[in-house]
């Protein structure tokens, strides 16, 4: 810290002094607090089989840590039980969030292997849909074509697509496609034309309809509303985690409970009196 505080001259006119005003001290940052049960944890925590246990399930051995500290920091435990207890509901959160964790993955692997089979089917029979839509889409594209319409080849090609719809309507639209074909008037042949795109329409509506729903259903299947259908759980790995978890919040409730007793001296002044009626009982079988 500089405590000079005699004039200097200032370079841009020599007769004005500058003073130098003191500086600041520098802000030091606060070092966090080591109790004794913080320290007695670290030292006992810092061991190579521990650090890799907790790395080896897959846990971050540095945020075990943070959450201990914290924990026996704000608790404060008094060594002996009340650290041992202080200790054992931190292990107990650490194994909450440990069962958290193992639903969240199960949950995670299940839900995408439920999405792949239904993603499958749906594509599988939008595949199928497609398909059938298709000859329909050519011939359409074929008769709104400026010239001469669709080709023989073309019309014998969705004859062939259609060669399992023998419903009179489907038969006398194939009759109306192969007149195109025939010798006639230009006139003649441009109002068969016509009436082949009128005739496609209410054909082809039942195809496109279905392609468009499959086509709903595949975007559906990634909705929010399935995928949490499809979470729900309904195998006995879910009903386990939940009993380890349920098992876990009661370990927790029981050492809140027995570490306020203790902190409280509930604990002990049970203990003296059980003491005491024990003394009372031997000394009157002694008399």
């Amino acid at each position: 810290m500089s405590l000079n505080t005699e004039p200097q001259v200032s370079p841009e006119n020599g007769n004005e002094p500058v003073v130098t005003a003191p500086s600041a001290p520098a802000a030091t940052t606060p070092q966090p607090e080591v109790t004794p049960a913080v320290a007695d944890f670290q030292r006992r925590f810092f061991t190579d089989s521990r650090y890799g246990l907790i790395a080896a399930l897959g846990e971050e051995p540095k945020e075990y840590q943070r959450m201990m500290e914290s924990l026996l920091l704000d608790l404060q435990p008094r060594p002996g039980l009340e650290t041992h207890l202080a200790e054992q509901m931190g292990e107990t959160f650490w194994r909450m969030r440990r069962v958290q964790n193992m639903r969240d993955g199960l949950a995670l692997r299940s839900i995408e292997w439920k999405v792949q089979g239904e993603e499958m089917r749906a594509l599988t029979e939008a595949s199928k849909v497609f398909d059938a839509v298709e000859p329909f889409e050519r011939l359409k594209e074929a008769l709104s074509r400026r010239g001469q319409g669709p080709t023989e080849a073309e019309i014998k090609e969705f004859e062939k697509s259609r060669k399992d719809n023998s419903s009179p309507r489907m038969q006398e639209f194939i009759t109306l496609l192969n007149s195109l074909n025939e010798p006639m008037e230009e006139p003649e042949r441009k109002a068969a034309r016509r009436e082949a795109r009128k005739q496609l329409t209410p054909l082809m509506e039942p195809y496109a309809s279905a392609a468009w729903q499959y086509g709903r259903k595949c975007e559906k299947v990634r909705s929010t509303e399935n995928l949490a259908a499809l979470m729900a759980p309904n195998d006995h790995h879910s009903v386990h985690l939940q009993r380890l978890e349920d098992s876990s919040l009661r370990r927790m409730w029981r050492l809140i409970n027995a570490f306020g007793k203790v902190r409280q001296g509930i604990l002990q002044k049970k203990m003296l009196k059980k003491d005491e009626r024990s003394r009372n009982v031997y000394e009157n079988k002694q008399m």
